[in-house]
């Protein structure tokens, strides 16, 4: 960051509070401490830590015409390999049309496949941060578009493994290009179809936009990518759809508690009620629904949008705190936005990129049942900061 950057010269001026100073210490050295623990991880390598191992499995399957959702094939893997049985779903829950991914590290050994994993998650991220910094508009804060480069949940999926980045790049692409290039818009759509079940509420008012506004080249192009996508995996396995749904048709989380507000509620309520996981999402779609059409004359996906984006992630009925990088553009346009962050919000955030890398430090163990809160932080903190927008606009207009 050059000396002309806000934050350098703020700070050469010596107009931050303490408190600033303070969490902006804690906050240098949080980062790097996850930055250099990603380094580590993408470079040992390690099968064992990573949720890698389920997605090689998988593309290694595939890749010799074996199914990939078949229990005893992957238990024999990753026994072979003598790597931890991580629990009782040893294998990839995503769609079939999301295995193209998995294919090709499935060619490599086991090590190699976590490093080319990772860096192409890696890729995945820079785009994503790549394709925000072009979409938002100047002048801002240039400094603060640094934060998305460190932002905990991206790196703990580089180092992980996880594929919430290949959900965020799709999720960007979106925002990116429905506005001129809706075909291939509606093809990064299906990205985000790796893990649907994090944007539900966003799903449904997609939905209804596309049907209200006639955006149909949006469909055909999801219809297409999907389809290509879908029949590459069936090169290898022609019955993969049938193994998939098979597999879905068993699959029973009762006593795993994955932190989302849907399996609190389900744990508390009644723990074999499955439909209880799905409340949250459903309230979210009802509330979008509402907020689509109280704004569908000016309706902005990069504006009104991110919002619903946010309150999809929060009632996702099962999301880990990886998935939490889909909250990225809701956090880069609200920093970005015309008339500057609102006063304390970049104090605020920097403390909840704190708690999220004590989080990533630690591997969830202390905070997983806490993760959902850190979630439904991040909605809070961009509610915060773009209501102070809202009122500059109503008394200037008033």
């Amino acid at each position: 960051m050059g000396s002309s950057t806000p934050m350098n010269k703020t700070l050469s001026e010596k107009k931050y509070s303490p408190v600033f100073l303070a969490v902006f210490a804690v906050f240098l050295v949080a980062t790097a401490i996850c930055v250099a623990g990603t380094i580590v991880g993408v470079l040992e390598a390690r099968l064992a830590h990573h949720d890698t191992q389920w997605f090689w499995a998988a593309g290694r399957l595939l890749a010799h015409g074996q199914s990939p959702y078949d229990r005893a094939s992957i238990r024999a893997i990753e026994t072979d390999l003598g790597l931890p049985l991580k629990s009782t779903v040893p294998m990839t829950l995503n769609p079939p049309y999301s295995l193209w991914l998995m294919i090709p590290i499935g060619l490599l050994g086991p090590r190699e496949a976590a490093v080319a994993w990772s860096l192409m998650l890696g890729a995945f991220f820079v785009i994503s941060v790549l394709v925000l910094r072009g979409m938002v508009d100047g002048p801002y804060e240039r400094g603060y578009m640094l934060l998305a480069w460190v932002f905990p949940p991206a790196l703990c999926c580089i180092e992980v493994g996880q594929t919430g980045l290949i959900t965020l790049l799709g999720l960007v692409l979106f925002l990116r290009l429905e506005r001129n290039q809706a075909f291939w818009a509606g093809a990064a759509l299906s990205l985000c179809a790796v893990k649907p079940h994090l944007l539900l509420p966003f799903g449904v008012v997609l939905i209804v936009w596309i049907i209200t506004r006639k955006k149909w080249a949006i469909v055909a192009g999801a219809i297409a990518a999907l389809a290509v996508e879908s029949v590459i995996a069936m090169l290898f396995d022609h019955a993969i759809w049938r193994q998939y749904r098979a597999l879905m048709g068993t699959e029973r989380f009762v006593d795993e508690f994955i932190p989302t507000f849907g399996v609190a509620l389900r744990f508390w309520v009644d723990r074999t009620a499955m439909w209880l996981e799905f409340v949250p999402a459903i309230v979210g779609s009802v509330w979008g629904l509402w907020y689509f059409w109280r704004h569908r004359d000016a309706w902005d996906w990069r504006v009104q949008g991110l919002a619903v984006i946010l309150v999809s992630m929060v009632a996702a009925p099962y999301a880990w705190f990886t998935d939490q990088v889909i909250a990225l553009p809701a956090i880069v346009f609200a920093l970005t936005k015309a008339g500057g962050a609102r006063r304390g919000s970049v104090t605020l955030l920097m403390a909840l990129m704190i708690a999220a890398a004590v989080d990533m430090m630690v591997t969830k163990n202390l905070f997983t049942k806490a993760d959902m809160l850190l979630g439904a932080a991040w909605l809070g903190w961009y509610l915060y900061t773009v209501s102070g927008e809202a009122r500059a606009k109503a008394s200037a207009m008033g």
